[in-house]
């Protein structure tokens, strides 16, 4: 009688029936959805961080001109040129004398040097008045950016000692290393560059400054006698 009663109260186990709930799955679509929310998200903050990182406007490349010289910062000059300007070997001493000079010498205002400078004006008071252009490009043809070119200066060395001898120069503000003819013929950036310089048994002391012109310096070289 017993087990007549417990086979009786016993209940069988609740079954979830197949159209009950179930866990949600994303569809195709719900993904294509988020991968173009992410994918428009980092276009946006693409183009947010070259217009602000990459892209310099007139105004900003004045600013970055004036910071520049009011901290005799050559790296940050130099920085405000075209590429082939700032590749161009020894620019980085030709930049550093420029940054001093406007800084030491300019009878304008140095809060004002990099508008000066933009309008294609000459900063006044300098020992050389620098050939400064203004140009822009296009990046990737939404933004104009502007920067800084100048002209190379080719130096030509015309000895008149009369030594006979070989003559080599040596740019001391880059620890005597010899300039080459091609060196000298290709041009360097604007600013001072201290030189010596020896034909034959003789050696002196020259400088040159060019300015960005473009126009041919001559280095003279004559006999003390």
């Amino acid at each position: 009688m017993t087990e007549q009663r417990v086979n009786q109260d016993a209940q069988p186990t609740p079954r979830i029936p197949n159209g009950g709930a179930s866990p949600i799955r994303q569809t195709p679509r719900n993904n294509v959805v988020i991968v173009a929310v992410i994918a428009v998200v980092l276009i946006l903050g693409g183009f947010f961080f070259i217009k602000n990182r990459v892209v310099v406007s007139r105004d900003q490349l004045a600013s970055n001109i004036t910071k520049a010289v009011q901290k005799q910062d050559s790296k940050l000059f130099l920085k405000q040129f075209s590429k082939d300007d700032q590749d161009l070997k020894y620019s980085e001493i030709g930049a550093k004398s420029v940054v001093k000079d406007m800084h030491n010498h300019s009878r304008d205002s140095l809060s004002e040097v990099g508008r000066i400078i933009i309008d294609g004006q000459r900063v006044s008071g300098t020992h050389a008045k620098y050939h400064f252009s203004v140009e822009s490009k296009r990046v990737l043809g939404l933004f104009t950016s502007y920067y800084l070119t100048t002209r190379r200066t080719p130096i030509r060395v015309l000895d008149y000692t009369g030594s006979g001898g070989p003559v080599t120069v040596k740019l001391e503000d880059a620890d005597n290393q010899q300039l080459s003819k091609q060196q000298l013929s290709s041009g360097f950036f604007p600013g001072k560059y201290n030189l010596k310089v020896r034909s034959g048994d003789s050696e002196d002391d020259y400088w040159i400054w060019p300015n960005g012109d473009g126009e041919t310096i001559d280095l003279t070289l004559t006999s003390d006698d």
